[in-house]
């Protein structure tokens, strides 16, 4: 057996943080990685590797009587028109332009130059001036083509559930003037007819004007008989009708999810789905064509037990989130199969296992996963290289037990930059995407996100990115913005409050706990600004203690940000190392906490550490 004389002075060693990630809040205080922190709140990465106090924001100064269910981006060219959903009403720059809106969150998604929003009780779009009901630029699908007079013809085009109206293509002959329908008790006084020349000039008929219609019996007879045109095998004559055949054109009113999905993963197609009269219940338009909704193109998502709550899209599948899924199976993979661009299907190809989604504003892709909110933390759908086959796994382990606290259906997330960003209440959660750990707890996961949190003194009621800046809307009717300029210390307030940034490392015990460790001298390395400061203090037998405040060393000098009590001739904007002689004795343990409380103040770390000796054994 070795012996070790008691009280024997060992040479100084050294202990460095000089990695450092996100918070670890999975793991007890001695068990943290030495590359993570107990507590960081109101840290960011700002390089892989090193943190910096968050930016604050400000507030604008308008406060908007109700609910901001919404804020929608229509982008026209260069120009960008933002939409404000606040209460009943959308409005552009303050000025109300409908007032027929639900008071609960909408959803938009830009096809063309129109934005298509849902909130649950209209379906409507926006061109940049107007918000109307989708059904109002409904398209009028040809149901039928190459018809002769007394009918037949090939069937074309569905029935648009968002329209009663249809059309049926004829080829004249020339001598008929009784033209038959496909439906009999046709609605009065919706008949028009179009007779197209061959040098492609038309002449339009109405009833009483050139044709009189039978509506019980569903016939049209022109007063003279349409010419027969030059290519035998094309329409040549149009009837456009409406025919009330009991199709509910309100049913994708009360839809709230909707995504872009199509052929081969283009993204051309709009499926929408949340009716609460249907559950589990999904329609989809045709492509390029949100306007017009087959009547036939609808499925149901497992069964009516199983509302669907968002959708994903990966590759070339779409992935239907639906809640309380038979035997767990709650996503529903769909992808497209053949037909042609009248009638394609997506037919369920496979079912993944997994916890349900919580909030229909979480699900957001990026960094090549899909990432979405449980009951169980952030999951994302992620594939088995060289295969094609599709999983669910936990990407927010370090954070899980303070987020699983926290989750609520009303949790909102955007991505911002690499950070999929996820608010509940006053607390924001961040998941790094850049920066990927394996963790032996979930070897399940391939790998979980570093993940940071902040707080903030306003209650979040929802998330968005303008013109580069994270956004937020909240419950009193606030909008948020958050600083994006680094250099400047009036982005370090949030509304004219401090930010408390804190940095705490887990417990260090050396490498042998039974004995007593001293600290005779600890370093920081921190960034440089016109003003800064670092609050140090040590853990001792569970108490904390302040070891010394330094708000000079790591100043520089510039003019324009002079302060006579903190004043530095320094020009040296570089990492300066913030040093002190202390004296921790005769410890078992202890743990760093280094902070920022100053308004104005930026704050940013790159190294921490130690000297400490090993004496006797801990008593």
């Amino acid at each position: 057996m070795i012996k070790q004389e008691q009280g024997k002075k060992e040479k100084r060693q050294v202990y460095r943080w000089t990695d450092f990630k996100g918070v670890d809040y999975a793991h007890a205080p001695a068990n943290v990685s030495p590359q993570r922190c107990v507590d960081g709140m109101n840290m960011v990465r700002s390089e892989v590797g090193k943190i910096h106090k968050r930016t604050g924001y400000r507030l604008d100064s308008r406060v908007w009587m109700g609910n901001i269910n919404g804020v929608h981006f229509l982008r026209k060219g260069d120009e960008e028109i933002c939409l404000v959903h606040c209460g009943e009403n959308f409005y552009i720059d303050g000025v109300s332009i409908y007032s027929d809106a639900a008071d609960n969150f909408s959803r938009s998604v830009q096809i063309a130059d129109k934005l298509y929003i849902l909130d649950g009780k209209r379906f409507v779009t926006f061109d940049g001036e107007n918000v109307k009901g989708i059904a109002e630029g409904a398209y009028i699908p040809t149901i039928y083509i190459n018809k002769k007079p007394v009918g037949g013809g090939e069937k074309y085009e569905q029935v648009n559930i968002l329209t009663q109206r249809r059309c049926e293509g004829f080829i004249a002959d020339g001598v008929s003037v009784l033209y038959m329908l496909s439906r009999t008790e046709i609605t009065i006084g919706s008949v028009t007819a179009v007779v197209y020349a061959d040098d492609g000039s038309a002449v339009e008929y109405t009833d009483g004007s050139g044709i009189t219609v039978d509506s019980a019996r569903g016939t049209v007879t022109f007063a003279t008989a349409p010419p027969a045109p030059r290519n035998p095998e094309e329409s040549n004559v149009f009837i456009v009708y409406e025919k009330d055949d009991g199709n509910d054109s309100t049913v994708l009113d009360k839809c709230t999810v909707m995504a872009m999905f199509g052929p081969g993963g283009k993204p051309d197609t709009l499926f929408i789905s949340g009716n609460p009269d249907h559950p589990g219940r999904e329609w989809f338009s045709q492509g390029e064509n949100p306007a017009f909704f087959g009547r036939e193109n609808t499925d149901l998502a497992g069964s009516t037990n199983s509302p669907v709550t968002g959708y994903s899209v990966k590759g070339d599948k779409l992935f239907v989130h639906r809640r309380n899924g038979e035997r767990n199976l709650n996503i529903l993979v769909r992808s497209c199969s053949g037909g042609d661009e009248n009638f394609y299907s997506y037919p369920v190809v496979n079912a993944l296992e997994g916890p349900s989604a919580v909030s229909r504003n979480s699900f957001v892709n990026m960094a090549g996963d899909a990432l979405f909110l449980t009951g169980e933390g952030v999951y994302a759908i992620t594939e088995k290289e060289a295969e094609d086959r599709h999983f669910t796994q936990l990407r927010s382990f370090y954070i899980n037990p303070v987020l699983k606290d926290k989750i609520y259906t009303g949790c909102t997330a955007v991505a911002y930059g690499d950070f999929y960003v996820l608010a509940s209440g006053s607390d924001i959660f961040l998941l790094d995407t850049l920066q990927k750990s394996h963790e032996e707890d979930k070897e399940y996961s391939r790998y979980q996100y570093e993940c940071f949190h902040w707080q903030i003194p306003e209650d979040i009621r929802l998330l968005f990115v303008q013109e580069g800046r994270l956004c937020f809307a909240t419950t009193g009717g606030k909008i948020g913005r958050f600083y994006t300029d680094y250099n400047s210390p009036a982005s370090f307030n949030d509304a004219g409050r401090a930010i408390h940034a804190v940095w705490q490392s887990g417990e260090f015990d050396g490498d042998n706990q039974v004995r007593n460790k001293t600290v005779h001298r600890l370093w920081v390395t921190c960034a440089t600004a016109v003003r800064t400061s670092v609050n140090v203090l040590a853990q001792i037998k569970g108490v904390w203690h302040g070891l010394f405040v330094d708000d000079t060393t790591a100043r520089y000098f510039k003019w324009s940000e002079i302060c006579w009590s903190k004043f530095t001739w320094s020009t040296d904007k570089t990492p300066k190392i913030i040093s002190r002689g202390i004296r921790l004795k005769n410890v078992d343990k202890t743990a760093i906490r280094l902070e920022n409380n100053t308004v104005n103040e930026p704050f940013g770390l790159y190294e921490a550490g130690f000297e400490y000796t090993t004496g006797s054994y801990y008593r």
